[in-house]
């Protein structure tokens, strides 16, 4: 038996290619059953398209040695033989070219492929990178959005990633109300027809996409789901991966209206049915809307965080259940959303997506919502400079707290003034008892509140702690310059070194250390307006003595916490302490009055002493304290 040169060196690369192509499919095969489940028909018992190999071309090897073939058309052949044997009437589909097909809307740019009929890539066209490069939210490297289904046919799981899906879409710009189908299909013959359609919009983010099986009744086996696998990895965008890696979160939403996340590594199988998943990143997300029907209980994510990579930042993984009904008209509507975590363009989805930016929770998620977001984007119709913005946003909080600061003032003023009485009864009782209960009744009859200075504070520190939350999440103030910051989202460095040094990084922010020096300011400056010493004994003292401390300390950890932070926020905190200390300086000048207040201490205390609740209970709880320790004395 006798053979040319050309004709056994095909054969042996072929086999070559084989050997090397059958190891291959079996790590796939192996990772594959990691990430994919089986759903309720069990998947492992059929051959998927590449399965079954090694039979097949071994038969097709021995049926054409001594037979003079050119190794391309030998690999075809094994190729179709092996496609035609386990993907049945799918076969047809699972050779052809690739076609892109471009869609430009006045935000985004779609890149379609009739491989799978997916959108391969978005280009969000009002944004760049931290290097200003165009800002891709996701592209096909390292993205699955695949559909799998038992085929009844051929017991295969036939994977829509494999198949070439006609289209007659083309390449074209859209704007404004207009809207544009891209449907790609695959046409089973004797009306049978599987769909992904697409609904673009002419300008905006969100899309709608639905699947479309006709006449699949004998073709799916009856109550097996279609599967969704949708892997996704998340590309760095800001400049900071570590930053990003932190904000980086898996949400969800269930058929209770509950929403949850998901941000370390983690695997997890939700029970109950899902509303949508989003892949959020720091300033930008990709979701995933049931838009009638619920993806299916069971359902499973996945987070993971690539520690050795620098272009991504976590890879996100869902695999949802789609419950495919034996309709002969199956639908399952969908919508798309890929854009910026905008808060207004979120709500617009009416689907709780909103709740994937991170405004705080309860009371603080209020303050954001309801009051800080609005003042927020109304002056953003007025100017254009972000820095203004923070600057007008913080006078206007600072009015609407002026009057509680005015009453704190009032109160330290009239407690200082109170000074040398409490003194007076320090000596005349030394007993912490006595001297407690004797201090609450000069206080009832001067009509002066002990802890009337808190009452701001506590007024003011839920705001506080909103903005705390909210500027590191708002995609506004993304690479937006001020002063000598840069990015307003970002740490405004004014000394950099190489070497990282914990807690403080490898920089000093600036007005992170403007926040800290004007802190020290109004710590200062309110410990001047307050009684060296209210309470009694050595308590008190002590009390006082640590507080002078804190003057000092607290700028330090401040450094600490915010040196990282979003320029912004320290902004912010520095314009907050400014404010303070102007508000403060206005008081004292042209309102304190220690002799005014003098005389209307003394005219209260011929009046008739109106004790409230909490004087009452205090009293009460003072006397209490008395009586145990007489009893602890006999």
């Amino acid at each position: 038996m006798g053979f040319d040169k050309n004709t056994v060196i095909g054969i042996a690369l072929i086999m070559l290619i084989f050997f090397g192509f059958e190891i291959y499919n079996v790590k796939q095969q192996a990772e594959y059953e990691k990430t994919h489940p089986k759903s309720k028909t069990d998947a492992s018992k059929y051959p998927t398209g590449d399965s079954a190999t090694s039979t097949k071309a071994s038969n097709l090897v021995d049926s054409l040695v001594g037979k003079k073939t050119d190794a391309s058309e030998f690999l075809k052949n094994v190729t179709d033989s092996t496609q035609a044997q386990n993907l049945g009437s799918f076969a047809a589909f699972a050779q052809a070219n690739e076609q892109l097909t471009i869609i430009e809307n006045e935000d985004c740019i779609y890149t379609f492929s009739n491989k799978g009929g997916v959108i391969k890539k978005v280009v969000l066209k009002d944004y760049k990178t931290s290097t200003k490069k165009p800002l891709i939210l996701f592209e096909d490297h390292g993205t699955d959005f695949n559909f799998s289904f038992l085929a009844n046919t051929s017991k295969t799981i036939i994977e829509t990633e494999k198949l070439f899906f006609a289209s007659t879409a083309t390449s074209h710009k859209i704007s404004g109300d207009q809207k544009l189908d891209i449907v790609y299909k695959i046409d089973l013959g004797n009306g049978k027809s599987y769909e992904h359609k697409y609904t673009l919009n002419g300008k905006g983010y969100a899309a709608d996409f639905v699947i479309n099986a006709i006449n699949f009744a004998d073709v799916i086996p009856a109550n097996n789901p279609i599967t969704l696998n949708w892997t996704q990895n998340i590309p760095a965008k800001e400049g900071g991966i570590d930053d990003e890696r932190y904000n980086a979160t898996l949400h969800y939403m269930n058929a209770e209206k509950e929403d949850d996340d998901l941000s370390r590594d983690k695997e997890k199988t939700l029970e109950s049915p899902l509303q949508w998943v989003s892949y959020k990143q720091k300033f930008f997300n990709t979701s995933l809307i049931a838009s009638k029907e619920l993806f299916n209980k069971n359902a499973k994510i996945v987070v993971k965080t690539p520690l050795n990579s620098t272009d991504t930042v976590k890879t996100f993984s869902s695999q949802l259940q789609i419950p495919f009904n034996n309709s002969n008209a199956f639908s399952f509507p969908m919508r798309l959303y890929m854009g910026p975590n905008k808060f207004n363009e979120l709500k617009k989805m009416d689907v709780s997506l909103d709740n994937i930016v991170p405004l705080g929770w309860s009371i603080l998620s209020l303050i954001n919502k309801f009051f800080i977001l609005p003042i927020f984007h109304l002056l953003e119709k007025i100017t254009l400079n972000y820095g203004i913005i923070i600057l007008i946003l913080a006078i206007i909080i600072k009015l609407v707290t002026f009057p509680f600061t005015f009453k704190s003032s009032m109160s330290m003023a009239k407690m200082k003034v109170l000074k040398p009485e409490i003194d007076e009864l320090k000596k005349k009782f030394p007993d912490q008892a006595q001297f407690g209960q004797e201090q609450m009744k000069l206080f009832s009859q001067s009509g002066v509140s002990p802890f009337g200075g808190c009452l701001p504070m506590l007024l003011q520190m839920p705001i506080l702690i909103a903005m705390y939350r909210l500027f590191p999440a708002s995609i506004e103030l993304r690479q937006q310059p001020f002063l000598w910051a840069t990015d307003l989202s970002s740490y405004d460095a004014i000394v950099t070194w190489k070497t990282a040094i914990p807690l403080i990084g490898n920089h000093i922010s600036l007005f992170t250390i403007l926040m800290a020096l004007s802190s020290i300011l109004v710590t200062k400056l309110t410990q001047q307006q307050q009684p060296a010493s209210v309470g009694g004994g050595g308590t008190a003292d002590m009390m006082a003595q640590q507080m002078k401390i804190m003057q000092y300390v607290m700028p330090i950890m401040l450094l600490f916490m915010f040196n990282k932070q979003p320029a912004a926020l320290s902004y912010y905190y520095f314009l907050f302490n400014i404010l303070t200390l102007a508000q403060n300086w206005i008081i004292q000048k042209f309102f304190v009055d220690e002799d005014k207040i003098h005389l209307e201490i003394q005219a209260n205390k011929k009046k008739p002493v109106k004790q409230n609740a909490f004087q009452t209970k205090m009293q009460e709880m003072l006397k209490q304290q008395e009586e145990m320790k007489k009893k602890q004395g006999k």
